[in-house]
């Protein structure tokens, strides 16, 4: 098997280590594989190149492995790459200041361990597809999201030209600028055919936990089980206690699915319908649609994981749960009395707006 160690060479610009140096070649070299190192030369060259090599792997009857040497971006680019080959293995080795995917299996310093994930374990892992109103495709193996968060998102890449502003704070950051003004969304939300009630803060398809360089918004999400789980924020409160509850609930403590006003669901597929341009955010790549729709593909990769990774052992354990339990105030009739309190949602969105009424 060829081993390509896919480097995008302008991320992990502040890590201490030189990760080709000092964890790849070493490793490479002790296990005597075949391998080559490849240098990124632009945005997408990661993706033609992987292509490129997983179709000349395919006719001469082999297997490949690419190792995505950067961060969520470059494994973003491997995935579109590779995706619909059954020859191909993929993984990580950790140089970006996200790799939010990873979390799901062990530490940064584990998938570093590059002797392991030589001989690591192959997990086979869904992904999701991501098609515009154009039928523009794109696919993710951790998520895909709209509104506030996709909005923050693509505010990040300014936010990291501030000084000092590296990993989450440049999420953080992103997120402050846009909590004033990408709050309230009129978009439609379709979850499996059926619409759910707005406006909404946001709403995400995760295969993953993670994104922002460490929110664990996806609590429940299964990478292997076929499905996507759904989290969808609803607006029903004014901003100081909205501000609060995004601050706290959902980029810190991570209880945010416990509020009446969100739903986490499971399912197959989720569409959305803008009425003006909205930023997508797909795996930390950002652009602008009016309708896009992101479905399930099952067992869509090979994820190699490191050799001594926790997850096995984390599931047997219960430490991982994948069973959705938002708590007792989602459960109805309280759902429906605790919505009905919230003043905000009475004024603004019933009587000014329609919903509930001329809408959902």
């Amino acid at each position: 098997m060829k081993h390509y160690f896919v480097q995008n060479p302008n991320s992990g610009k502040n890590q201490k280590i030189d990760v080709i140096k000092e964890c790849v070649i070493p490793a490479a070299e002790k296990a005597g594989i075949d391998y080559e190192i490849y240098d990124t030369t632009c945005k997408g060259d990661a993706t033609r190149f992987c292509k490129e090599k997983a179709e000349e792997a395919k006719k001469a009857g082999e297997n490949v492995r690419f190792y995505a040497v950067g961060g969520d971006g470059t494994l973003y680019e491997v995935v579109n790459g590779v995706v619909g080959y059954d020859n191909v293995e993929i993984t990580v080795v950790p140089k970006g200041s996200g790799n939010d995917y990873i979390r799901l299996y062990g530490t940064e310093k584990q998938f570093l361990n590059v002797e392991n994930l030589i001989d690591g374990i192959p997990l086979t892992v869904d992904g999701l597809k991501v098609t515009d109103q154009d039928g523009v495709t794109e696919y993710a193996i951790n998520q895909a999201s709209i509104g506030f968060d996709a909005e923050a998102c693509a505010k990040q890449e300014a936010m990291k030209r501030m000084p000092g502003a590296i990993g989450h704070r440049t999420y953080f950051l992103g997120g402050l600028y846009c909590m004033f003004t990408k709050v309230y969304n009129k978009f439609r939300v379709f979850v499996d055919g059926e619409e759910t009630w707005g406006p909404f803060i946001q709403a995400t398809a995760w295969v993953g936990q993670y994104y922002g360089s460490g929110i664990k918004c996806g609590t429940f999400a299964d990478p292997t089980d076929g499905k996507m789980d759904f989290s969808i924020i609803h607006r029903v409160t004014w901003w100081p206690s909205m501000f609060f509850y995004m601050l706290f609930h959902w980029q810190s403590k991570f209880d945010y699915y416990k509020q009446p006003y969100v739903d986490y669901m499971r399912g197959e597929s989720m569409t959305i319908e803008c009425d003006k341009p909205q930023q997508i955010n797909v795996d930390g790549e950002c652009r602008a649609v009016t309708k896009v729709t992101f479905d399930i593909v099952p067992s869509a990769f090979t994820f190699i994981l490191p050799k001594d990774t926790p997850f096995f052992k984390d599931i047997e354990s219960g430490k991982t749960v994948y069973d959705i339990d938002q708590g007792k105030k989602n459960y109805e009739p309280k759902k429906s009395k605790l919505l009905a309190k919230y003043s905000f949602h009475k004024i603004v969105n019933q009587k000014l707006h329609g919903y509930g009424t001329k809408r959902k």
